[in-house]
């Protein structure tokens, strides 16, 4: 009787095991490689056959169907850390036959040659980064636009991947300036950068260290490196680092909370304000310190360093067994606080911007406009989590027969290890919830208000008439003339109108033209945004 009951759990077995190896349908696109005998490695990049069978959202794949992409790839292993494990995650550049650069759309993203298969092996939800960007685009961020697929690599089947964008300059992208080697002087050289915060292993353009020692670690620097343009120049380099020095310097000047000559002279603090409050959600315990990127356009198109875009989310959400990255309370950016020994601190711009009580009511205004109104909601947020399990419930089946580790530790995985990946799905709604609270809780009252500071510049609205028409009527006062951002959406979130306006000091009169197809019954919400103050009105149609 036991040999028999052995026999037949050794057929189940193989018989998973044979159904994930010759994956041929799935409601996922399936990427198949091949590499004609070559090995994949960390660099270089070998060429490989590279198809993607793809139908259309909600479509069933199959490898016998017209492959959306058939050409060539050359294919590395990526990844500093995540090198170690089994399931690798791979860089991808699309090329012509001369193996030469080539762009496509694929998966329904904007036209590029660089791409991302991320294997997720360590963060077996497989949703910390597809649903942390998700949330980062909704927050007006840009942030690489994802795709689940299953993979196929010489004839064996590899399991479920997250294919999305790689962070580069573009149009699709990150949409700054194009800055070629020639651009040397003038306006030509101001822009477009991309750099980052991360660990010497992260680049091969080029790096330089800050001027300024990192909070309660007096011995420890930030590395920046160069990551955009692939062609910069030496003077391009010593250019950029000027333009953070000098950022850096007005952050540790004794005025560096002067809105005309301090530190936001030269940093875009509302985008600083969106990744903070990225990372704090995801409560990411590598956050700040290492894959943080920053981009900079020309001076003619704003100029500013703008932090972003979010990058790297594995260890997040509770997944992570250091430096508090399992408890859904306390600060990422304290990092140095919780772990002052490690090597990777976090740069001293975040608390220093956090003693400036305008910076701190301005992320209190957005923390609060997400969690009302935004991406932030707790309901929309459980909405995606639940629209990803439903993608994935079947193919990750067999992704975990292919790499059987729920319920095993794979670092830096906290204890107790879930034993299903229902669980591993539960456990991320739950930290999320629990996180938000203590978000809700701390965003402000942690942040102490200096007194005797200045007032922001007040703007007030009216919108009339409430109940409205097909037309809405806006009133604003403002004690600035300042640029503004006008928005109407739903209460689902969607965008019904949005627009830009220059204040002037005192009365400005405005008005909006519903669309003859959102002339319905329903609340909607106007929001008036300008560089110092959000407010938001709730409107009902009659």
């Amino acid at each position: 009787m036991k040999k028999l009951f052995f026999t037949i759990v050794l057929t189940i077995s193989i018989f998973q095991q044979l159904t994930a190896q010759f994956l041929t349908s799935s409601n996922l696109p399936i990427v198949v490689i091949n590499t004609n005998g070559f090995f994949i490695s960390d660099e270089p990049k070998i060429k490989t056959d590279f198809k993607i069978y793809y139908n259309g959202q909600g479509k069933v794949n199959n490898v016998t169907d017209k492959p959306h992409y058939d050409g060539f790839a050359g294919i590395e292993y990526r990844g500093s850390t995540s090198q170690q494990f089994p399931k690798k995650s791979l860089g991808i550049e699309l090329w012509n036959e001369k193996s030469e650069s080539i762009t496509a759309s694929l998966l329904g993203m904007p036209k590029e040659s660089d791409w991302i298969l991320y294997a997720s092996y360590n963060e077996k939800s497989f949703m910390h980064n597809v649903l942390t960007m998700r949330l980062a685009r909704e927050m007006g961020m840009y942030a690489s636009r994802t795709q689940y697929v299953e993979v196929i690599i010489n004839n064996v089947y590899q399991g479920v991947y997250v294919f999305m964008e790689k962070i580069k300059r573009d149009e699709g992208r990150v949409n700054i300036a194009n800055l070629k080697a020639t651009d040397l002087t003038g306006d030509d050289i101001t822009g477009g950068y991309i750099f980052k915060a991360d660990k010497n292993t992260g680049g091969s353009l080029g790096s330089w260290r800050s001027k300024y020692p990192n909070y309660n670690t007096p011995n420890n620097f930030t590395t920046f490196l160069y990551e955009s343009p692939k062609t910069i120049t030496s003077e391009q380099r010593a250019y950029l680092k000027n333009y953070v020095d000098n950022a850096e310097s007005a952050l540790q000047a004794a005025n560096y909370r002067d809105k005309t000559n301090g530190y936001r002279k030269y940093i875009d603090t509302r985008s600083f304000i969106q990744l903070f409050l990225v990372n704090e959600v995801a409560k990411n315990v590598d956050g700040y310190r290492i894959s943080s990127f920053f981009h900079k356009d020309k001076d003619s198109k704003g100029g500013k360093i703008k932090a972003g875009p979010p990058w790297d989310y594995d260890i997040t959400y509770g997944n992570g067994n250091y430096c508090g990255g399992n408890s859904p309370s306390g600060f990422s950016y304290k990092f140095n606080y919780t772990c002052p020994t490690d090597f990777w601190q976090v740069p001293f711009w975040w608390e220093k911007m956090l003693s400036d009580s305008a910076f701190v009511r301005e992320l209190g205004q957005e923390y609060g406009f997400q969690r009302k109104f935004g991406a932030l909601q707790t309901e929309r947020i459980n909405k995606h989590i639940d629209t990803l399990a439903n993608i994935l419930k079947e193919p990750i089946v067999r992704n975990f027969q292919k790499w059987p580790i729920l319920g095993t530790y794979v670092w830096p995985q906290p204890t107790p290890y879930a034993g299903t990946w229902e669980q591993e799905v539960n456990e991320l709604r739950n930290f999320l919830n629990q996180r938000l609270q203590w978000l809700d809780n701390n965003i402000q009252t942690n942040f102490a208000i200096t007194a005797n500071e200045p007032e922001l510049a007040e703007i007030t609205i009216n919108a009339f008439p409430n109940p409205f028409l097909e037309r809405i009527n806006i009133n604003i006062q403002s004690l600035f003339a300042e640029k503004t951002k006008i928005r109407l959406t739903d209460n689902l979130g969607k965008t019904i109108f949005e627009g830009n306006e220059t204040l002037q000091i005192g009365n400005n009169d405005f008005y909006i033209e519903l669309p003859e197809n959102e002339i319905v019954s329903g609340v909607k919400y106007l929001t008036i945004e300008s560089g110092t103050k959000r407010i938001t009105k709730k409107l009902v149609h009659q």
